[in-house]
């Protein structure tokens, strides 16, 4: 990487124009510069769009007019140059709800968010017990009417995070290793079904990032890492994530590392299953350990985090992913990694520590590289979801019921997930 970079003079995510066509797309920029930095002024964000002070000041009464803003400060009054002052514009958190699902192959994580981007409420289904799609579908539709019962009037969507791939034609699962029986399955269209929503189908790596970018000041780029049951990654840039060509960016489980003493893939070295095998071969865990169900190798993994002689194994994983991240790192030229999913999370310190160490003797010389877990815990995912059916809804001329949430478009997905989970 080279020393000599220097990060932007000031914050732009997103640079606006005053052209007529581009309306709807200047009044998604007030709306993300409110919401990210504000309370700010309507001149700071003239100042971050590139957008004339007439053009910020008429969008901002239309959002304030429609209530997705709100003005918050002392009143205005004369400052020394005779000029009114301005108050502060932020984004109007309760305008707007959506629904993150996160399916996951052992548990369901369901979240609502409002428009900041707030978790305001969160459940967690235990998978293990149902019985097929059919079944998790049903009780997945369940757990939403719960959550939205006394808040569906501001209701947009509902954003549900799968495993990849993705076929996003179809707004399917195309072929995902870690949840047998649900190749070819129209998820959105059976949950659209369910639940009366619109619904916008996001890959659970690609949606962790949409949810990291969705609150982020960051302008340099940031990575976002999710290992759960299996391992993937997005990348933010300017506030926005890389889908990718089909929606199924991130998959980088290929890689390789050299771990537990001999050349292999990242997700082979790291991923929960195959942790747990070690452990067992070890003797950390006892040999009747239970691992025929997503649901058992999670318990299993959670045993082997928390088994003092667990340790090593654990940093060892969390090493691995070091040295895969420094490939992506120098690639990317980024300075900031965020890791979550309930692997990630059950590894805690030991795991983190060992990825930031893996790093630095991989990047001796490389500017510091900032690792942390994500803030949101085990609803990362599912957060994201729901704040990419946010971001598809405030995206065109708003609407009394909220705009029909799109799957994202592009050619079909690889017919299998490189990441080899299971």
């Amino acid at each position: 990487m080279d020393e000599g970079r220097q990060p932007p003079a000031r914050t732009v995510l997103l640079r606006g124009t005053n052209s007529a066509r581009v309306g709807t797309l200047n009044r998604a920029l007030v709306l993300d510069v409110a919401r990210r930095t504000g309370p700010v002024t309507r001149s700071a964000i003239a100042a971050a769009t590139g957008l004339t002070a007439q053009t910020v000041s008429n969008i901002a009464a239309r959002l304030l007019d429609e209530g997705l803003l709100r003005e918050e400060g002392p009143r205005p009054r004369r400052t020394d140059h005779g000029e009114p002052s301005q108050r502060g514009l932020a984004v109007a958190a309760d305008a707007r709800h959506a629904v993150g699902l996160h399916l996951d192959p052992a548990h369901v994580v369901a979240t609502l968010v409002d428009l900041a981007g707030t978790v305001i409420a969160t459940e967690h289904l235990d998978t293990g017990a149902l019985d097929g799609p059919t079944a998790v579908l049903d009780a997945m539709a369940g757990t939403v009417e719960r959550l939205v019962r006394e808040r569906s009037s501001r209701l947009v969507g509902l954003g549900l995070a799968a495993p990849g791939p993705l076929d996003p034609t179809h707004a399917a699962l195309a072929d995902p290793v870690q949840l047998p029986g649900w190749a070819g399955l129209p998820v959105a269209d059976e949950l659209r079904r369910r639940t009366g929503l619109p619904v916008l189908l996001e890959k659970d790596g690609v949606a962790a990032g949409l949810g990291e970018g969705w609150t982020t000041t960051n302008t340099t780029g940031l990575v976002t890492v999710t290992l759960g049951h299996g391992i993937s990654a997005a990348v933010v840039t300017g506030g926005q994530v890389v889908r990718g060509a089909s929606g199924n960016a991130g998959e980088f489980g290929g890689m390789p590392v050299h771990a537990h003493g001999r050349w292999t893939a990242v997700w082979e070295a790291c991923q929960p299953l195959q942790q747990v095998r070690r452990a067992i071969a070890a003797g950390i865990l006892p040999a009747g350990t239970r691992t025929g169900r997503p649901a058992d190798v999670r318990v299993a993994y959670e045993s082997l985090c928390a088994a003092p002689t667990g340790t090593a194994l654990v940093a060892a994983g969390g090493s691995a992913l070091g040295s895969a991240l420094a490939h992506v790192v120098e690639l990317l030229d980024v300075t900031d990694v965020v890791i979550g999913g309930s692997a990630a999370i059950a590894g805690g310190p030991v795991f983190l520590e060992a990825v930031r160490a893996s790093l630095a003797d991989r990047l001796p010389d490389a500017p510091r590289i900032v690792v942390e877990a994500t803030t949101h815990g085990e609803a990362a995912v599912a957060r994201g979801a729901a704040c990419a059916v946010l971001a598809t809804a405030l995206d065109g001329s708003p609407t009394s019921g909220g705009a029909p949430v799109r799957a994202a478009a592009g050619r079909s997905p690889r017919a299998r997930s490189i990441a080899h989970p299971w």
